[in-house]
């Protein structure tokens, strides 16, 4: 027994000799050192090497380069069976692109920061500073059994130009961003804390913006943002406030399911004024308008849906994926042509229907426009010259509007019926990006039919009149009333020649004759 006890003593002490010797000697702190540099060297497109490392039962040093231009030190007290250490490390990394492998990202730029790590094992606080994005950031971590329980941060004016560029995509815009954290629990589920953002002196740069997305902004594009968002079990909640120049983005309630990511929101978009949606969308517009609605997207959908009161009417619509529906009921023609800048000749009601893929950008329009009128213009002063016809009094109890919609350009047919009109646009097309209207009217008026050619520029288009049935009808019109006046003479005339009856007869021979060389049978 006493032989069995000295063989394991001396097993242990030859354990614990090799253990002191491979961790706690030159030669172990060697083998160490190569074997992490080893590992190191595996894992990153970089040239790793472990410059110096020194490990004893109460000190610690290391140095390490990345490629000779980038530095990581770590020297300090540690006590290895209190499990309590007392650290100062520096991370001095130049080039972020070499780490690929680890973050799983491609990375530029630099990185720096140092602080502090001090405790055992049940409790560890690591302070430290660091310049990320060009920022002045500070950090607060408190470990728990080396595990995270505590968290505080607080990042100030980090450069949103700075931050694009570490994340490897186009410098869309700039901006100071800043972002005070504070996490009680990181643990998903029983996650506790508050992230407060704001994005202060936004611009985006519309050159950068312009190339990437096609797009044609001209005029400064400013925004700045607030956004509050306390983490709880398994989600994020967050408020947004987000202003802009073009538009406003109002957030209530914005929930983020921390393991589906699924995200739930309400939101307000407000455009104070249109015409400062012109870059986007190339269309002269004026007035305000208000869309509030929710948002709900997964990994397999995107669903916006939302609500507005437009032009004295309503609109609805629902945008799933790439599919938009709309619904417009009862909006004001009259102001809708007037917040499109285009020329005022009709009011009525209308009620809508689109299907539009936003993707194809291809969709059609159904519409039933009520009650509806022409004003005056030059289409109604048209017939009334040439007619005698004021067709600004004729009601159309019912229109219907049909439309293709390919990209910017639309094709319309349109049916309306008046007591005294029948008025059949059957070849309509509008291009919105020349901003051009080529169309094909026509009218029947009192059994006479004629077309009315409406081309060039859609805000002041020219219309032309084929006047050739319409002078047959001022003609007649005309002719009926030299008939009218001087019927009476007439027939005292030949009366006095030949007699009455015969001169009654004759006349009304005369007048017939008249209508029918005038077409006025």
């Amino acid at each position: 027994m006493k032989r069995v006890f000295l063989f394991f003593l001396a097993s242990l002490l030859i354990f614990l000799g090799l253990l002191y010797g491979l961790l706690f000697t030159p030669t172990g702190n060697s083998l160490v050192a190569s074997y992490i540099q080893k590992s190191a060297n595996e894992n990153i497109n970089a040239v790793f090497k472990v410059k110096e490392f020194s490990l004893t039962t109460s000190k610690i040093k290391f140095v390490a380069t990345i490629d000779e231009n980038s530095e990581i030190d770590v020297i300090g007290d540690l006590a290895l069976l209190q499990k309590r250490v007392d650290l100062n490390y520096e991370v001095n990394i130049k080039d972020l692109s070499k780490l690929e492998k680890f973050t799983k990202q491609k990375l530029k730029g630099s990185f720096y920061t140092k602080g502090t790590v001090v405790g055992d094992e049940k409790l560890t606080k690591v302070n430290g500073i660091s310049n990320i994005f060009d920022s002045s950031t500070s950090y607060d971590i408190k470990l728990k059994d080396f595990k995270p329980s505590d968290i505080k941060f607080l990042i100030t004016n980090a450069k949103i130009k700075d931050i694009l560029y570490t994340l490897n995509q186009p410098s869309y815009a700039n901006g100071l961003i800043s972002i005070d954290g504070k996490i009680n629990n990181p643990n998903i589920a029983s996650l506790d804390g508050i992230i407060s953002t704001v994005i202060t002196d936004g611009q985006v740069n519309n050159e950068v913006v312009n190339k990437a997305f096609n797009q044609n902004l001209m005029v400064p594009l400013t925004f700045k943002g607030d956004i509050v968002t306390n983490l709880e079990p398994n989600k994020a909640v967050s408020k947004i406030d987000f202003f802009t120049s073009m538009a406003n983005l109002l957030v209530k309630k914005a929930v983020v399911d921390l393991k589906s990511m699924n995200i739930n929101s309400d939101y307000l978009l407000s455009i104070p004024d249109l015409i400062n949606l012109y870059d986007l969308t190339q269309t002269k517009m004026r007035g305000s308008i208000n869309i509030d609605g929710d948002i709900e997207k997964t990994a397999t959908l995107m669903k916006v849906s939302g609500a507005s009161m437009l032009l004295d009417g309503s609109l609805d619509f629902t945008l799933l994926n790439d599919d938009l529906k709309a619904d417009i009921k009862n909006i004001d023609i009259q102001k809708l042509n007037h917040m499109m800048y285009y020329p005022d000749f009709f009011t009525s009601k209308a009620n809508a229907n689109l299907i539009y893929n936003i993707k194809k950008q291809q969709g059609d329009l159904v519409a039933t426009l009520l009650n509806g009128q022409f004003l005056p213009n030059e289409f109604s002063k048209l017939i009334n010259t040439f007619a005698k016809f004021d067709i600004t009094r004729e009601v159309y109890e019912s229109i219907d509007v049909k439309s293709n919609i390919d990209k910017k350009v639309i094709n319309s047919t349109i049916d309306m019926t008046s007591n005294l009109t029948q008025i059949n646009v059957t070849k309509s097309e509008i291009d919105l990006e020349k901003s051009e209207v080529d169309a094909l009217v026509k009218t029947q008026l009192k059994g006479v039919e004629f077309d009315t050619f409406i081309t060039g520029d859609l805000k002041s288009p020219k219309v032309s009149v084929d006047t050739t049935n319409l002078l047959k009808l001022k003609l007649k019109k005309e002719s009926e009333k030299v008939i009218k006046k001087h019927s009476k003479k007439l027939e005292e005339k030949l009366t006095e020649k030949l007699g009455e009856q015969q001169g009654k007869k004759t006349t009304q021979e005369i007048i017939e004759g008249f209508r029918k060389f005038f077409g006025n049978e």
